[in-house]
């Protein structure tokens, strides 16, 4: 740990349990008393407070950790941690209710896509389908709004792209765990006190234009670069991958086409919208339940506009809600639509043959069509095979409405079986703890003592305190501080001297004094208690 990480965890010692809380994904500091954290997609306020010079202080460390600069000209900070972590800071008297920070976590570990199946985001067959839009080469966006997991979606998804082909990656913030080899990150830099040296997305993405990349992978994009960007993709740059804030298909559309116009670039509204449609293929949307859940909620693909200039789209995957669980959670399904996707024999002809007909088809999987999928208008769609009466225009069969009835009482039961095998699994691991034996006595009939273990004190003397902090495997955790850096080390008081004038301690007294420096040396960071009234039996 460097002194700055040291000074940096003194200064946020009041949440410091909470920054080595690996369930805890979000630290909300509203005020000097009014701390929040997320666990599990849940909020919960804390008993952690600051002083107000404290928390101030903790803001313009960061700054200083981040060099970046935190002033009252510039009273906001975007940066991010060296473990990773996403900061944001806001001073008064913005921030009306005192010095405002957020602080949020991200995986230690390298995400997977298996992470996602175990939280139930995805589903096998979505997690197949977005593998095969990223081996294609399709050019695919991340939508979703604050806190949904677009970023933790991105990177799953870019660690699927192959390892022979060269990325760059564009960010504000860093935020990417990419692990291929051949991989270039930029990240952009805000202007300096004087507002000179800004260097923003748009000028990075400039750059990277001209240093061959096989794939492009912007962190988020939010201003007039997202015209450029466009033009990269619509110019040989398949398979880029990005992230914005919407919430559904279409709007994340309108919503790149309002950040194409604020680059200044006089072009015609129905040029931008067909830059826009022709650029990307796919669009995948995140959300965060009322449960505090995160669910992929749609995987559309974008078709061309239509002969009004309206942007178009076809879901290929939606989620759909059913019912609340007994504890309030939301239960309902993922399943595909029945539409097959215009991509699909690209990706087939590329050797994904697991993208048959009947891949899209909800009845493969026992589940009823979705009920509010989206059909792309005016053009004609290829329908899964329990569907095809829809190429028609014929209703759907009783068979079909029987399932939808039933669907609510199966998710429940469903929903209740998997708690029940949840608390087992917890039980059984729990019950994995098993006690270490004791020794068996050596000979003498005294116990021998295990290889490492610590020796023996004398009777009558402590037993030596254990480390306030066990030591860890993960070189990445960060070690809480052993001693405040701000503090001057604690001076050790030295043993007392013998008196003079010929004063002879007696044999007890000798033998007391002694157990206390081995309790001083062996205990610790223990405070050493007060000496007891020197007993009789001292002479000269």
């Amino acid at each position: 740990m460097t002194m700055y990480s040291e000074s940096l965890r003194a200064f946020l010692k009041p949440v410091l349990p909470y920054l080595d809380d690996e369930s805890v994904t979000e630290i909300m500091i509203n005020g000097p008393t009014d701390v929040w954290i997320e666990r599990k997609g849940k909020l919960t306020k804390t008993d952690a407070a600051f002083s107000e010079e404290g928390l101030l202080g903790a803001a313009r460390n960061m700054a200083q950790f981040v060099g970046r600069p935190l002033t009252d000209e510039r009273p906001r900070l975007d940066a991010r941690l060296p473990d990773g972590s996403r900061i944001h800071v806001v001073l008064p008297p913005m921030a009306k209710r005192g010095t405002t920070i957020s602080i949020r976590k991200f995986f230690k570990e390298r995400p997977t896509i298996q992470a996602l199946l175990n939280f139930g985001s995805v589903t096998p067959p979505m997690a197949k389908l977005l593998e095969a839009a990223i081996v294609t080469k399709a050019n695919l966006v991340v939508a979703g709004g604050t806190g949904s997991g677009k970023t933790t979606l991105l990177n799953i998804m870019s660690s699927l792209i192959p390892d022979d082909e060269r990325i760059l990656t564009i960010e504000d913030s860093a935020e990417l765990q990419l692990h291929q080899p051949h991989l270039v990150t930029f990240e952009s830099r805000p202007a300096d006190k004087h507002g000179k040296g800004a260097v923003d997305m748009g000028d990075l993405l400039h750059s990277s234009l001209r240093l061959r990349p096989d794939r492009i992978v912007v962190g988020e994009v939010r201003g007039g670069e997202c015209f450029h960007l466009m033009q990269a993709m619509n110019t040989g740059h398949g398979g880029t991958l990005a992230t914005t804030h919407a919430n559904t298909p279409t709007d994340t559309l309108r919503r790149l086409e309002s950040l194409c116009l604020m680059s200044g670039v006089e072009l015609p509204m129905v040029a931008v919208r067909a830059q826009v449609a022709s650029a990307i293929d796919v669009v995948v949307c995140c959300e965060r339940l009322a449960d505090g859940s995160r669910k992929v909620t749609h995987i559309s693909e974008v078709l061309p506009l239509d002969d009004r200039g309206e942007y178009r789209t076809q879901d290929i995957f939606t989620f759909t809600t059913v019912t609340r669980g007994d504890e309030g959670e939301v239960l309902g399904y993922h399943a595909p639509t029945g539409i097959i996707p215009t991509f699909v024999h690209k990706a087939r002809a590329m050797g994904i043959t697991e993208l048959t007909d009947a891949f899209f088809d909800p009845a493969t999987y026992g589940l009823p069509p979705p009920p509010t999928a989206h059909v792309g208008e005016g053009v004609k769609t290829q329908w899964a095979p329990s569907l095809k009466h829809r190429e028609k225009g014929h209703p759907d069969p009783d068979d079909i409405a029987a399932m939808t009835r039933g669907l609510a009482e199966r998710l429940r039961a469903e929903h209740a079986q998997k708690k029940a095998r949840d608390e087992e699994k917890r039980r059984a691991e729990a019950g994995a703890i098993v006690p270490a034996a004791r020794p068996a006595p050596a000979q003498g009939g005294q116990a021998a003592r295990p290889q490492g273990a610590p020796r023996p004190t004398r009777p009558g003397m402590p037993p030596p305190s254990r480390p306030a902090h066990p030591s860890r495997d993960d070189d990445d955790a960060t070690p809480p501080p052993r001693r405040n850096p701000l503090q001057p080390p604690r001076q050790v008081r030295p043993p007392p001297p013998v008196p003079d004038g010929g004063v002879e301690l007696s044999e007890d007294l000798r033998e007391e004094i002694r157990a206390r420096d081995d309790e001083a040396t062996t205990g610790g960071d223990r405070e050493r208690t007060a000496l007891r009234p020197i007993p009789s039996g001292i002479r000269r």
